[in-house]
């Protein structure tokens, strides 16, 4: 990205911060008071390269926001995204996330830990209520985010004495650790921070597939991701719905969907692990900042 987007960055940012004191204080209590908590029994496994995991972002602990902060944060859209890309460029990787203290009356509880994210961290629900906005506004600073967490985690790699940026909420273990995802020695914080990289990308590619973004559609990873569709597809055999005026009711009996792009029947739940490679991330930046010039 050329430094006169960093520049201009800098400047909006400082006029954001000026705009969004009541949405940002709302920021603070639907990511740290989300509302609605379940159980988590096992916690999420990844393997050390850690895939893609189209389009699906980690979830916090079982923690989601409650219908009551669904509807202040649509209600709230443009200054909420607002406070967003003004908190985005503020995360400080350096500084220890706190845990905020747990929810004294949560709206929508199922015997979970009832507690939220640090508001000042970059973590799950953040991206999430990113991705509940539609918010494409947000991709400058998430540009700047994942390439600030990209060099914190190389320098992290490159030095023992240098500690891994720090993220909250991507509860992952590593498949075959025995440590677990909650030790917090510095491997995990690491493969963590990964994690969180991985949900970056996959959050943009989100965005601009919402779009039918042709830059982002030609990308390696859209292609991965069609193609992992039709795969399940045969192995399901989905073909067995047919197109018709009651395909519709029986897609949403059984939590399935057609994809808007593909056409291709898929399970609304259903991931594609695509392998991540440096050249995939860098196709999904490209068309990000392809985005960002084309909409000023």
């Amino acid at each position: 990205m050329k430094w006169s987007i960093f520049t201009t960055l800098a400047a909006l940012s400082s006029s954001l911060l000026a705009q969004v004191s009541d949405a940002d204080a709302l920021l603070n209590k639907v990511i740290s008071r989300p509302g609605s908590y379940s159980q988590v029994c096992d916690v999420m496994m990844a393997p050390a390269d850690i895939p893609y995991r189209a389009f699906q972002l980690a979830d916090f602990s079982g923690a989601s926001f409650s219908k009551t902060n669904q509807a202040l944060i649509e209600k709230n859209r443009e200054a909420l995204i607002k406070a967003v890309r003004a908190r985005l460029l503020a995360v400080d990787f350096s500084k220890e996330a706190k845990q905020p203290g747990t929810d004294p009356k949560p709206e929508e509880n199922f015997d979970g830990e009832t507690f939220g994210c640090d508001p000042k961290s970059l973590n799950p629900l953040l991206l999430e209520l990113i991705r509940q906005l539609h918010a494409i506004e947000t991709l400058p600073e998430l540009l700047v985010v994942e390439q600030k967490l990209v060099e914190g985690i190389a320098k992290a790699k490159d030095d023992v004495k240098v500690a891994p940026p720090v993220v909250y909420g991507w509860s992952v273990a590593i498949e075959n650790d025995s440590r677990g995802a909650f030790q917090g020695d510095r491997k995990i914080n690491l493969f963590q921070a990964r994690v969180a990289q991985r949900d970056l990308v996959m959050l943009m590619a989100s965005l601009m597939r919402e779009k039918s973004y042709p830059p982002y559609l030609e990308t390696t990873l859209e292609t991965a991701y069609v193609k992992g569709l039709k795969a399940e597809a045969r192995a399901q055999s989905y073909d067995k719905y047919q197109p018709g005026p009651d395909l519709k009711k029986q897609l949403d009996e059984l939590q399935m969907e057609v994809d808007p792009i593909s056409k291709v029947i898929r399970a609304k739940y259903f991931s594609v692990k695509i392998p991540y490679t440096r050249e995939s991330r860098d196709e999904v930046r490209a068309a990000a900042e392809k985005w960002i010039a084309a909409h000023p």
